[in-house]
């Protein structure tokens, strides 16, 4: 339970920091960015943390439910942007495939 209320926490402050600077990017990105900056800082992911997400790790499918929804129900708007959506999910692919690979490598650095 204290690992979730840190998810949380993250995500609240990343809906603050949206709310009171109107920057470009989703509160949800920013929430994962002061997680990112806080498990730096700390050095290790606090036990509590490790349980809750892999508790969690299993349900990820589940997410993908409501964006499979919307690429279904928005198909108009699929297709006129459709070109740069993917150049976009690409370019952003990227650099995920590459943090979390240093992530990863970091995490076995420690055990």
């Amino acid at each position: 339970m204290p690992g979730l209320l840190i998810l949380l926490a993250c995500l609240i402050a990343g809906h603050l920091l949206n709310f009171l600077f109107a920057l470009p990017v989703p509160a949800a990105i920013l929430g994962m960015l002061i997680l990112l900056a806080v498990l730096i800082v700390l050095g290790k992911t606090p036990a509590v943390l490790q349980h809750t997400t892999a508790t969690l790790s299993p349900l990820l499918p589940l997410f993908l439910i409501p964006v499979s929804t919307g690429i279904v129900t928005q198909g108009d708007i699929i297709a006129e942007y459709g070109p740069t959506l993917l150049a976009i999910l690409i370019i952003s692919l990227i650099p995920g495939i590459l943090v979390c690979g240093w992530i990863m490598g970091k995490g076995k650095l420690h055990d």
